[in-house]
């Protein structure tokens, strides 16, 4: 199996939803041109921000295919699932649609036993048609990949491609790229840490709540590329005034990052399925200035 680098920064996609809570393909095209036209080459579909647990097989699925049609980049599709056989469903269906796979423990069943875990992937890695990412994320899956998991693993699967690390421990992040040599690509999944992901010398970083600002991300990683750190660093200053505000909102960040790309893109639909709670339209409107009056200007410059 021929395996790629790939390049970030990643775009972990949402899911639009129309008002009777069905998939909004016209928004998810526009959307994916949105990103497009803005230099997104890599994407992330049916991932957490794509709210994927909410799905059924066959929408994860439709999902993909869409987004292949639509989209000229890389993409990586998370087959994630507690259930072995669908998760090798999903994997096997990906291979006309994906160029590589992410697959988390299996999540409900907290702290299973290293073996059980490592038994799990296995089986994934043994019958998976497309290179795979390990996806670290303990806060949802609670079950951790450790670093002498991945070696382990690593030794005996040629197909594993490296490790996404939604921990948001560089430390960790940094463990995971030293194992087989420095052949597993190491993406992190914050943008919040993305320039000094970059400078630690890790592959790159996921983002779910770049999606309505992916000009600051795609600029923090081509300065940074050509060696203007000042400019770097003036864009994750820049990207920061939204994480700032992200993290003290007490609203749900899936239908946040939704208000936010409306912003953006008129007419994508900002439903949640449940148990996420919808958005009061008060609340709505507090997001929508915030916006207007302290990241737009930031956009501009």
């Amino acid at each position: 199996m021929i395996m790629k680098k790939i390049s970030g920064p990643i775009f972990a996609l949402l899911t639009p939803f129309d008002e009777e809570g069905k998939i909004d393909f016209t928004a998810l095209g526009d959307y994916i041109l949105f990103l497009q036209e803005r230099g997104v080459e890599t994407i992330v579909t049916n991932g957490t921000t794509g709210e994927f647990s909410s799905l059924s097989l066959e929408e994860r699925m439709v999902f993909v295919e869409y987004c292949r049609k639509k989209f000229d980049g890389t993409i990586l599709n998370n087959v994630s699932s507690c259930c072995l056989s669908d998760c090798l469903k999903l994997a096997n269906h990906s291979k006309n649609y994906a160029d590589a796979l992410l697959v988390l423990p299996p999540y409900y069943y907290a702290n299973v036993s290293e073996k059980g875990i490592l038994s799990y992937f296995t089986e994934v890695l043994n019958k998976s048609p497309l290179p795979l990412y390990l996806y670290h994320f303990p806060k949802h899956s609670k079950n951790a990949i450790t670093p002498k998991m991945v070696e382990i693993l690593a030794n005996k699967h040629e197909n594993l491609a490296g490790v996404k690390d939604s921990e948001a421990n560089l430390d960790k992040s940094k463990q995971f790229q030293e194992i087989n040599e420095g052949n597993l690509q190491v993406f992190v999944g914050s943008d919040r840490l993305a320039l000094k992901t970059l400078k630690n010398g890790l592959d790159g970083f996921v983002t779910g709540g770049g999606n309505a600002f992916p000009e600051f991300l795609i600029a923090i990683t081509r300065y940074f590329q050509a060696d203007d750190l000042e400019m770097a660093k003036t864009m994750q200053r820049s990207l920061d005034v939204w994480n700032k505000f992200r993290k003290q909102s007490s609203q749900g960040e899936i239908a946040l990052i939704k208000i936010a790309l409306q912003t953006r893109l008129k007419g994508f639909p900002i439903f949640v399925r449940l148990p996420l709670p919808a958005i009061e339209t008060t609340v709505q409107k507090k997001i929508e200035l915030f916006i207007e009056k302290k990241v737009f200007s930031l956009l501009e410059k």
